[in-house]
């Protein structure tokens, strides 16, 4: 899970947002198989189905025909179970064949099928006494005249049936009558009974129906049984959510992109104290300074409010030596540190900018300062840090003037650059850079720098991993302040440099989030307007 809530328990919320992240994956598969299953429906052969209902009606009692007698459950199961095994058998297609031949008809491709139903409007727990006869076919009429045909010869399959039993009882009968001879034995009991059970088989044959009846003859239907396009896009659309959302859990179980602060903070275990929109690009390339060039932009207003947790968080005023570095190159440690040190200063505070990073030293391209010495020239004894540290100020054009009146009414005018910025570069770059940092000159060049009257000292370093100049310096400093690009850096690599920062021996203040879409759109409106 990609973002969890405090406790480390993913909630709905994370759930939701895994899916919102992914929704085009979930929308493409969703059309996908949408169309799949339509360009499949209207493909099919269409299927026409029809159905006729039979009900069972109970033999007549030829002995008492007019007495109503109850109804065996069981045997009605029975009978009507036995109506799907019926259809299949050689009687029932011969009589169906037949039947349609003398129809004039000849239907090919269908199929039939015998459900057990119950009467329509009576609830679900009446016995059931009927049986539907359900008959699917290319064509609307041949479903009818099948479904018919085979209602009408499992009737009389059946009624042959019976008829041809009681036939068979009747010679039973009257083998038995014949043996009486004479006239006198024609005048015994046994006689007359017999007799009586001939005339009743026979009335029996007579009356026979199959115990079957249809109630209602099928009919042709107005439209296919299948395909259905409209149910077969639900069913796409239900397997498309259903395989949608899983694909996208499944690939946020492997993404490591980051898309927010709070995924930042949570894999490296730290506190957020700003969020910087993506660096523009001119600035990047032209090495040009945003804080100096458009003061009033959301870059620069989202830098002040930096620039106020970073007073929060020195609150006791032991944070006056500060590293910025990031988890790899290129995430944007330098503009930040050098913006910032601009912002710091605007706001009347006194703020030194080291540029310790002797493997890609950028701070004096950004400021449009010489690089003849710098911090290495001071480490190696060859100037003073005097002399090495060079001023900045804005220029004219880009500083606002603010107009106060005086106790005496004159009017007192005063740029808005009310602090110091003073800029130590590289200097000549080594060519065993890392050793040099490591030094003890250069931790005592820190060592001075803090010592001076100012406010911030920010130490511009290469990146956390594949370099050892943080855990160099870090004993010199009072806080290290990570940078962290979403666009750059994933969440492997910022769990990496969590293991790094937990051994590093000085207070971590936070993580500057940069390039993270502000959902907010407001936020930008409010200060450009």
């Amino acid at each position: 899970m990609e973002q969890l809530n405090q406790e480390g328990t993913p909630t709905l919320r994370d759930y939701a947002r895994v899916i919102w992240l992914r929704k085009w994956v979930v929308v493409g598969t969703v059309a996908v198989l949408v169309l799949a299953a339509l360009a499949l429906s209207l493909t099919k052969t269409k299927v026409y189905e029809a159905t006729a209902r039979l009900t069972y009606a109970p033999p007549t009692d030829v002995s008492n025909p007019g007495s109503s007698s109850s109804v065996d459950v069981n045997n009605l199961t029975i009978q009507l179970q036995s109506i799907g095994n019926l259809i299949t058998t050689q009687g029932v297609q011969s009589s169906v064949a037949s039947s349609l031949k003398s129809a004039g008809k000849s239907y090919e491709g269908y199929s039939v099928t015998a459900t057990v139903a119950t009467p329509a409007g009576t609830s679900s727990s009446a016995i059931a006494d009927s049986v539907d006869v359900t008959a699917q076919a290319p064509s609307a009429e041949a479903a009818a005249a099948v479904a018919n045909a085979y209602a009408h010869a499992v009737i009389d399959v059946r009624k042959s049936s019976q008829q041809q039993s009681l036939r068979a009882a009747q010679q039973v009968i009257q083998s038995q009558l014949d043996t009486f001879q004479s006239s006198q034995s024609k005048l015994s009991p046994d006689y007359a009974s017999l007799s009586l059970q001939l005339r009743d088989l026979q009335l029996a044959e007579a009356t026979a129906t199959g115990d079957f009846v249809v109630v209602t003859p099928a009919t042709p239907p107005s439209s296919p049984a299948s395909p259905k396009p409209v149910k077969s896009a639900m069913l796409g659309v239900i397997a498309g959510l259903f395989f949608g959302i899983s694909a996208a859990f499944v690939m946020g179980q492997f993404d490591v992109r980051l898309r927010s602060h709070r995924e930042v903070a949570s894999a490296l275990d730290l506190t957020v104290v700003g969020r910087l929109p993506q660096l523009p690009r001119r600035a990047t390339q032209d090495d040009e300074l945003v804080a100096v060039r458009d003061p009033e932009g959301t870059f620069s207003e989202a830098l002040r409010v930096l620039r106020s947790n970073l007073d929060w968080s020195n609150i006791d005023e032991n944070l006056r030596v500060l590293l910025v570095s990031s988890c790899l190159k290129g995430e944007g440690k330098t503009l930040t540190a050098c913006n910032l040190a601009v912002t710091l200063a605007r706001a009347g505070k006194r703020v030194v900018l080291v540029d310790a990073d002797l493997r890609s030293p950028r701070v004096h391209r950004l400021f449009k300062l010489p690089n003849a010495y710098g911090l290495t020239s001071v480490a190696l004894g060859r100037v003073t840090l005097d002399k090495a540290l060079l001023g900045f100020e804005e220029p004219p054009q880009v500083m606002k003037v603010r107009t106060t009146s005086r106790p005496d009414g004159a009017a007192d005018v005063r740029r808005s650059w009310e602090g110091s910025l003073r800029i130590l570069t590289s200097g000549p770059v080594p060519p065993n850079p890392g050793e040099v940092v490591a030094s003890h000159s250069v931790a005592g060049v820190i060592a001075a720098l803090s010592q001076l009257d100012v406010d911030y000292v920010l130490v511009d370093v290469p990146p956390l991993l594949g370099f050892g100049d943080v855990g160099a310096l870090a004993p010199a400093i009072d806080g290290l302040l990570m940078v962290a690009s979403v666009k750059k850096v994933r969440r492997p690599t910022l769990e990496e440099g969590r293991e790094i920062l937990e051994s590093l021996p000085c207070r971590k203040v936070g993580v500057v989030v940069i390039g993270e879409n502000i959902e907010d759109s407001r936020y930008a409106s409010y200060y450009s307007g």
